[in-house]
């Protein structure tokens, strides 16, 4: 519904600002603002549960995911160059895209801002040891 005032709204803004009417009717303070629904969030215990759960090849992207807060594309072109573990960082400097083909693409990430280096949670360094991360790439 917020949607739909906002646009409404924007709508009848223009209409004043091109003369066509002399002021909106739209008013009704905050009716443009989405108040989304919290999203669920799993507690630390239930995250080691679920990289339990999972085939062990996935354990290290259910970790990076939930600690290191990256998104799919970027967790999709990690390699094991990204990851230094005595650090405890990992390097983002890449991230996979579906095209409209279907076709993956492994590039930048779409802004500088996406080009960084994620500290890691000492929680999880010990699970991401270079034995259990199957990625392809040079192993440090």
């Amino acid at each position: 519904m917020a949607k739909a005032y906002w646009l409404l709204r924007g709508i009848l803004n223009t209409a004043v600002e091109d003369e066509l009417i002399k002021k909106s009717p739209c008013r009704i303070k905050n009716a443009g603002v989405e108040r989304p629904d919290e999203r669920p969030l799993l507690t630390v215990a239930e995250v080691f549960a679920l990289a339990a759960a999972v085939p062990p090849r996935f354990r290290a992207l259910v970790l990076l995911a939930t600690f290191g807060s990256m998104r799919w594309g970027e967790l999709a072109a990690l390699r094991r160059h990204n990851l230094d573990l005595e650090a405890r960082t990992v390097k983002i400097d890449a991230s996979v895209s579906e095209m409209k083909t279907g076709e993956l693409v492994t590039g930048r990430p779409k802004t500088d801002a996406g080009v960084r280096v994620v500290a890691l949670a000492e929680i999880i360094v010990g699970d991401l040891g270079l034995g259990s991360w199957p990625l392809p790439g040079p192993a440090r």
